[in-house]
């Protein structure tokens, strides 16, 4: 199972605004493979989910942490 890693979420991001799309976007994902997980009935299914669960979680962490550094970023881009 493939995650959208912290680096491709921040190379898709192009003005101010996006930060938040992105961490939208990621907390949902986390959403989803949540559900996902709970409605797995294989355990290999559930330790891949579960897996899966962790690395989208490190994603969200890391865009929350750094949302403000983003934010700066995006708009020293735009002027």
């Amino acid at each position: 199972m493939k995650i959208v890693s912290y680096e491709t979420r921040v190379a898709k991001m192009h003005k101010p605004g996006d930060e938040d799309q992105q961490l939208r976007l990621a907390k949902n994902y986390v959403k989803a493979l949540r559900l996902r997980f709970k409605k797995a009935s294989r355990l290999d299914e559930k330790l891949e989910i579960g897996q899966a669960v962790k690395q989208a979680e490190s994603v969200l962490r890391k865009l929350r942490l750094n949302i403000f550094d983003l934010e700066d970023m995006l708009v020293q881009r735009t002027h």
